[in-house]
């Protein structure tokens, strides 16, 4: 199955705290574009809700709205992670910004190998 996804990601283990939510997530990977949190109880696709987490090592929460773009539970795939991907629709540039400096920092990329 090809990669769809248009952003640098990073793998990302940070708490998020939605804002009209009883559930607290943990993220999965992050990019500037959204994020995969795990959850055994994934939203349905088309969910709007307001999410708030802050980097590691920073100080500043970002806060944002994300939709759900898809999810899967343990029962359709036993052998990956349940959870749902999450879009941002308002990030903020400077929130942006903080993003991309710690996807770039972290990605989760193939090195290039050296050359002799």
């Amino acid at each position: 199955m090809a990669d769809r996804r248009r952003s640098l990601r990073a793998v990302a283990r940070i708490e998020i705290r939605p804002l009209d939510r009883v559930p607290l997530y943990i993220s999965g990977n992050l990019s500037v574009g959204g994020m995969f949190l795990i959850t055994q109880e994934p939203l349905p696709v088309g969910t709007n809700f307001r999410v708030c987490f802050a980097l590691p090592a920073s100080k500043d929460d970002i806060t944002a709205t994300g939709e759900v773009l898809w999810s899967r539970s343990q029962r359709e795939a036993p052998d990956r992670q349940p959870g749902m991907g999450v879009k941002f629709k308002n990030l903020s540039p400077d929130d942006r910004k903080r993003i991309r400096s710690f996807v770039e920092a972290r990605a989760d990329t193939p090195k290039k190998p050296a050359k002799t």
